[in-house]
């Protein structure tokens, strides 16, 4: 995995190429992949992974570029690029659906999405479907789901351990929506930064905390935040590998399924190999002297947060009882 992140830093820092630059046949077709997760973040190679697939699965007929001309759009503006035809896939924080469809926050909801639900194939398939069917009402598909992380808290110098500790702090979140709704029920003060923004948000104090994956913890600002807080469940945040509709159907049947079967393969079905990605990260951050609070009495932070899915399926029952359906255990 380290020799895939590797070459893909090389490709993008050195070339600004695409991620896999063999030879192609002259019917080659392109597709333009933007994200904004630095090259450093441990999800990377699986972006790598998939690319490699399609590349190879397809002879070379179909390419994956990253980022052309280096251009980043943080947050929602990939999916800005998709829809003024800039791009035709994005890896995007699932947060930024919002902005399109209130319903995409489903996804999003506190004490909701887990690592034993997802652990089920079916699980993660439905909720694909679901994400799927709410992006094709606007001319976009759902590919795929990458886990993003069970989030924490990280601070330069706080020790959060209750709920409490959370009153009037600066957190940073992904994206507005649920996420804001989230830190407000915790009467914490919601800042929306994509991930490119957090790191120099940070250093020039501007946030008192936080709200982020293991791998942005320590890919954008390792022991400078050596105070972390997990309160497991809290929010499981995602990754949604999006894509034009058009740019999918115009594709060759066979060149379609292969993209469709690499994001299944290499991003869906990753989920649990995230996870241990994502423990053996925390692992390594406390043996570097991180201090990290797991919350064990999540009585309260459930109590706070609770309103938060009860507005949600209020608003929106046909999609909360979808999803239900989808996270229970089957035969319940």
């Amino acid at each position: 995995m380290n020799r895939d992140l590797g070459r893909l830093a090389v490709a993008a820092v050195m070339t600004l190429a695409p991620i896999v630059a063999a030879p192609a046949p002259a019917s080659a077709e392109e597709l333009r992949l933007v994200f904004d997760i630095p090259l450093n973040h441990p999800r990377v190679p699986y972006f790598t992974a998939m690319v490699d697939s399609v590349a190879k699965s397809t002879s070379g007929r179909l390419t994956l570029t990253a980022n052309p001309g280096g251009t980043i759009y943080p947050g929602f503006a990939s999916i800005e690029a998709l829809k003024d035809g800039k791009a035709e896939l994005t890896f995007v924080n699932a947060a930024n659906l919002e902005r399109l469809d209130p319903r995409f926050g489903f996804i999003n909801l506190p004490f909701a999405l887990d690592d034993t639900a997802m652990a089920r194939p079916a699980t993660r398939r439905g909720v694909v479907e679901l994400l799927d069917n709410l992006a094709q009402k606007q001319e976009l598909r759902v590919i795929g789901l990458m886990r993003g992380a069970d989030q924490l808290f990280v601070f330069r110098d706080k020790r959060v351990a209750t709920s409490a500790d959370l009153k009037s702090l600066k957190i940073r979140v992904a994206g507005a929506g649920i996420y804001e709704e989230i830190m407000r029920r915790l009467s914490a003060e919601p800042v929306v930064l994509p991930i490119p923004e957090m790191k120099p948000a940070f250093a020039r104090g501007a946030l008192d905390g936080v709200f982020t994956s293991p791998g942005a913890w320590t890919s954008q600002l390792g022991m400078t935040a050596p105070k972390a807080t997990h309160a497991p469940g809290l929010m499981m945040i995602t990754y949604a590998l999006v894509a034009r509709k058009d740019a999918v159907e115009r594709l060759p049947a066979a060149d379609r399924e292969a993209l469709l079967a690499a994001a299944r393969a290499d991003i869906t079905e990753g989920w649990e190999r995230m996870e241990a990605d994502d423990a053996a990260i925390l692992k390594d951050m406390a043996a570097k002297g991180a201090a990290i609070v797991t919350v064990t009495d999540l009585k309260p932070w459930r109590e706070a947060v609770s309103p938060v899915a009860a507005t949600f399926s209020e608003r929106f029952p046909d999609i909360w009882r979808e999803f239900q359906v989808q996270i229970r255990p089957r035969g319940n």
